[in-house]
């Protein structure tokens, strides 16, 4: 239940719906207060009711929107009487898929909707506004007009080969032409990486052996006691998970049983589920003991933690670029680890450029890419232009993915199938 309901009611009947329900004739972008009547012209409720006329609305169609009590009662009765004049429930996403057909939003500004209402943090709410307004899709946009130009001028060295143009003599201006849109794809897939992140968060895995103080750092970055903490070996067994939120990013937190050779099945198949866990993260922060210099590490792109620096008899520096001397205990040397947790969101220090992107985006950008290359090669190779061609196509192709330019039915309703009702 809530103060206010909206129900929203878009398509060719909606003039007529919202005359009949209201008693007044719709005029475009004006909000009135009315009565709301059932068919028998018994008054529902009373409140604000409003129009869009088509094609200057969200949907592109006509939009009428009535603004009644929250009373689940008034919210059945109004609901029936528009389903009495012929509307009926919307499907999942089925209003921004409406905008997208009608041409009002591309794929990734509607997909930027659904980012936007299920925004947990700042930032991640105001990247996929940036989603929203269009910057995913212009630069998208920009990399597809650049491998565009690439094929157009293929295509023309293709058709007049024989003849004298100044267009199909300079080999050197196409090889370098795709050695600058080459640069502009790996700054895309950064990009989008970053936007991935951003949207679906960081997960950050917690490793070591038993004992070097995981679930002390656990809680510290998390500020809670969420894991049990006991100087006894092997007391977490199993994973513990937090998410939560680091200069605005959302992050999800592991913490991990202790490795070690282990006789004991309950512990064995605990280091089972921490090295996996390991395996899928996207960081992985390994914890030692600041004491003991000569422990090997797991892996070595791991983020290094040396804890209880608070025990250290002397002093001692680490490469806060590779390595972190913290104490889960105090506290020190938490806040550069955040940093540097904090840095794995923007391969730019400008937040400002900062967007909302999906793994289907990496994918079809990842494919464009290698279609990308391997028309490079067969510039530089000399291979038969026709087949040059044909892998710039396809690189066209599944960039028009990411917007929606070039798109199958059965990708869109596994995108709109994830929206709200309401959206």
């Amino acid at each position: 239940m809530a103060g206010i309901s909206v129900i929203r009611v878009s398509g060719k009947h909606t003039k007529d719906i919202f005359t009949k329900i209201t008693n007044k004739k719709p005029e475009h972008m004006r909000a009135t207060y009315t009565g709301f009547y059932s068919a028998n012209a018994l008054e529902i409720d009373a409140g604000v009711a409003l129009f869009f006329a088509g094609p200057n609305s969200y949907t592109g169609e006509d939009i009428c929107e009535f603004s009644v009590h929250g009373s689940p009662a008034v919210v059945e009765m109004m609901l029936e009487r528009a389903f009495e004049l012929g509307a009926r429930q919307a499907q999942p996403g089925e209003f921004t898929k409406r905008a997208y057909l009608n041409d009002k939003l591309d794929l990734t500004q509607a997909e930027a909707v659904a980012d936007l209402i299920e925004s947990v943090s700042t930032k991640t709410a105001m990247a996929a506004k940036r989603s929203l307004s269009g910057e995913f899709s212009n630069r998208v946009n920009k990399l597809l007009g650049d491998v565009t130009k690439i094929r157009a001028l293929v295509e023309a060295t293709l058709d007049f080969s024989d003849q004298d143009l100044d267009e199909t003599k300079h080999p050197e201006a196409l090889i370098s032409a795709t050695r600058e849109t080459k640069e502009s794809f790996q700054a895309l897939i950064r990009q989008t990486r970053t936007g991935i992140r951003v949207r679906d968060g960081l997960v950050i895995t917690i490793l070591g052996k038993p004992n070097v103080g995981k679930s002390s750092l656990f809680n510290r970055i998390c500020g809670s006691d969420r894991a049990i903490v006991n100087s006894k070996a092997g007391t977490t067994r199993d994973i513990v998970s937090e998410s939560i939120s680091i200069d605005g990013f959302p992050i999800r937190v592991l913490d991990t049983a202790g490795i070690r050779e282990s006789e004991d099945e309950i512990e064995q198949e605990g280091i089972k589920r921490a090295i996996e866990a390991g395996d899928s993260a996207d960081m992985v922060i390994e914890v030692l003991d600041a004491r003991d210099r000569t422990n090997e590490t797991l892996q070595s792109e791991n983020t290094l933690v040396f804890n209880k620096s608070d025990l250290l008899e002397e002093p001692t520096k680490t490469d806060p670029k590779s390595t972190h001397l913290v104490s889960a205990k105090t506290g020190e040397g938490v806040d550069k680890l955040l940093d540097h947790i904090s840095s794995y969101f923007s391969e730019s220090s400008e937040d400002e450029t900062t967007i909302t992107a999906r793994k289907r985006h990496m994918r079809s950008i990842k494919e464009a890419y290698s279609a990308f290359c391997d028309a490079e090669a067969g510039i530089i190779k000399n291979k038969e232009l026709d087949l040059v061609a044909e892998d710039l196509l396809q690189a066209q192709n599944n960039l028009a993915e990411v917007t929606g330019e070039f798109s199958t039915e059965d990708l869109l309703e596994a995108i709109f199938n994830s929206f709200c009702i309401g959206k």
